[in-house]
């Protein structure tokens, strides 16, 4: 089931805001990370390496948090509950999602690593609960 995000965030999903973005490590312990998101066709969309922490909690476990607050007013802000509907590889569109975060972002329209250039997933979030203001 994937609760619809309310029109009144579309805003907090659709600017270039800064996310938190929470996974479960194996001791049961949150694992927050700042991410880039977007909002595409109902439902919120995250990318990452694939040999990252967050990315071993997902395919272990796929339930997540997401936490977007906007920067201009504290009291508007979303928070997805939900878990990892689908991850796409890079032969299906984790390349192509990363470059548009990177326009969404950066203005630039190819992902500029802060390192090594390393694999990318993207993971497709399904929203079991919606939070906000």
């Amino acid at each position: 089931m994937n609760e619809r995000v309310p029109e009144k965030f579309h805003d907090l999903l659709t600017r270039p805001i800064l996310c938190a973005f929470t996974t479960i490590n194996p001791d049961g312990q949150p694992h927050t990370v700042p991410v880039w998101c977007d909002y595409e066709d109902g439902h919120v969309r995250v990318n990452s390496p694939i040999d990252t922490k967050k990315a071993h909690n997902i395919k272990r476990d796929d339930k997540l948090s997401l936490l977007v607050i906007d920067p201009q007013d504290s009291g508007h802000w979303i928070e997805v509950q939900g878990h990892v509907g689908e991850i796409r590889d890079e032969a299906n569109g984790a390349r192509e999602h990363i470059n548009k975060l990177s326009q969404k972002y950066t203005g630039n329209p190819v992902y500029q690593p802060y390192g090594e250039d390393k694999e990318r997933e993207m993971y497709v979030i399904e929203a079991v609960k919606i939070n906000g203001n």
